[in-house]
């Protein structure tokens, strides 16, 4: 059998695959980001984004720089799925599917023009996907049109530089019925600010003139240049509070480095003025890792499917990154947006690196709750307070008989008797808090314990246990649901001064120690309360 009868070609569909790559998953903030990364690999020192709606309610879309620019080659190599490598193995283009899958996910006419050499006349070059049926694999290359070139120039002043233009835009506002109506105006202005900041953040180390990691472009969106957004506050956090260097062997005798480091941000109420709380964009969205390749943000923040948001890690960012060398290694994919991490390095990221500072935020969170909780507790348990006090003579156990302040040691008699055990006895903050009392925190970090409060037998109520922050703070606003808390807690406690004894008193403190432990893990995976409780 000869090659020929054994080998044959089977070239793909060009319609069935054009239109089954447009649903590789792009998001329009990704997309353009995708195509920005190719005008930094021509070596661009400006990029101009321009997102127009004309009076008929078509969108346009054009991304100008001042690159290299393309010759006839360069074009239909560019238009080309799977285009050819380029020269520099750190370029932030990849697999040279880019341009074309992230295009096509929202336009069916991808165009480019470009000039390479100064001076010389632009080529245009146009992958329709409504051409692709009836020619096949084929670009159109024909002059460009003077407006095109005119726009080209605007950007490039006659030198080299590429414009890209993405037409016959279908999927963007593809749900307006009314395409050039005020709410598909609306939807296009969110889409152009939420650009901003996704290239503001993605693009920070280019875009800062002051960072020497990468080399500084400006890229300039309806014309506003565009700032760099520093998720790690180095203004006011100055330093990491954990760094690590690591090594991995790519081969024998051949090993790269990534690099590690994470930075808790202040508090909003810490930080040096307003303006920069508000810039740092503190919020459960914006916690977590965030992935760099060749100084471009390419994922994150997220925690990798290692931990949940949750509110009380929301000033915790951490920084992971490394150089093409590790792309197989790290499987970036596609649309460079996401890693897989060997399981050692997600173990030790897991288990030995992040723990430390998770936990410094939780401490930082906490005590703006604890500060918070403490104000609201002198009007959230009134309730209880009062329908307690109603009864309180009715529901006694003990009495209190003697108390000495020097050792803190009461003497009470209930039904077994006679009985010396240590407790508090003190006055309330709040007048009203005659049975339940709120305390930023309690030795062995206990949810609650019992007191003498006024010479009433009380609660005494851990506002820093996470079971106050994730079971009362979020009912607040229910008074049955307080007093039906601070009820059962009040109770323990009365119980237990009814029942307690000289020989039973580390068994009633084994029991407060078990029980707060094991709420603390209960509530573990619940939401908090929202911040800053009024």
């Amino acid at each position: 059998m000869s090659d020929n009868d054994r080998f044959i070609e089977c070239l793909p569909d060009p319609e069935r695959v054009t239109e089954g790559l447009r649903d590789t998953g792009y998001e329009f903030d990704t997309a353009i980001a995708d195509i920005i990364d190719n005008s930094i690999a021509a070596e661009a020192d400006v990029v101009d984004v321009h997102i127009n709606m004309d009076p008929r309610g078509n969108v346009i879309v054009g991304i100008v720089d001042d690159g290299r620019g393309m010759d006839r080659g360069g074009l239909i190599n560019a238009l080309r799925y799977g285009s050819k490598k380029r020269d520099d193995p750190a370029s932030l283009g990849k697999f040279g599917l880019g341009l074309k899958t992230a295009s096509t996910a929202f336009c069916r006419r991808l165009t480019l023009v470009s000039r390479c050499i100064d001076g010389a006349e632009p080529l245009k070059a146009i992958w329709d996907l409504d051409a692709v049926a009836e020619h096949g694999w084929r670009i159109e290359i024909i002059p460009a049109h003077k407006h095109e070139i005119e726009l080209l120039d605007k950007t490039a002043k006659g030198g080299s530089g590429t414009l890209m233009l993405w037409e016959k835009i279908d999927r963007l506002l593809g749900e307006y019925k009314a395409q050039g109506g005020a709410p598909a105006k609306k939807a296009l202005r969110k889409y152009t600010d939420s650009l901003g900041q996704h290239l503001s953040m993605v693009y920070q180390r280019f875009l800062d003139a002051n960072d020497n990691r990468a080399r500084t472009v400006v890229i300039n969106l309806q014309g506003a240049k565009v700032q760099p957004w520093d998720p790690f506050c180095l203004s006011e956090t100055k330093e990491p509070i954990a760094f690590k260097e690591l090594a991995i062997e790519l081969a024998e005798g051949v090993e790269t480095k990534f690099l590690v480091r994470a930075f808790v941000l202040p508090r909003k109420e810490d930080f040096s003025d307003q303006d920069a709380a508000k810039g740092a964009l503190i919020s459960n969205d914006m916690q977590g890792i965030f992935v760099y390749r060749e100084n471009r943000l390419i994922h994150g923040p997220d925690w990798l499917d290692m931990y949940r948001k949750e509110p009380h890690f929301s000033t915790c960012r951490v920084e992971l990154s490394f150089n093409h060398t590790l792309d197989e290694a790290f499987q970036v994919d596609i649309k460079k947006s996401r890693i897989l991490l060997a399981n050692e390095i997600y173990d030790w990221l897991r288990d030995k690196f992040l723990p430390g500072p998770r936990r410094e935020a939780e401490l930082r969170y906490r005590k703006g709750q604890n500060t918070a909780a403490t104000g609201v507790g002198a009007l959230l348990h009134n309730s209880s307070n009062n329908a307690i006090h109603g009864k309180a003579d009715a529901l006694k156990t003990a009495n209190l008989e003697e108390y000495n302040a020097q050792t803190g040691e009461a003497t009470i008699r209930n039904k077994g008797g006679q009985t010396k055990l240590k407790i508090k006895l003190v006055e309330p903050d709040n007048p009203g808090q005659v049975h339940v009392q709120t305390v930023a925190d309690i030795i062995n970090g206990l949810l609650f314990e019992p007191a003498y409060i006024s010479g009433n037998q009380g609660v005494q109520i851990n506002t820093s246990h996470p079971y106050y922050h994730k079971v009362y703070l979020p009912n607040r606003d229910s008074r049955v649901t307080i007093q039906g808390l601070d009820s059962l807690l009040w109770a323990l406690c009365a119980a237990e001064l009814g029942c307690i004894s000289n020989d039973t008193k580390r068994k009633f403190e084994e029991m407060r120690f078990e029980v707060s432990r094991l709420l603390r893990q209960l509530v573990e995976d619940m939401p908090d309360a929202p911040e800053d409780p009024q």
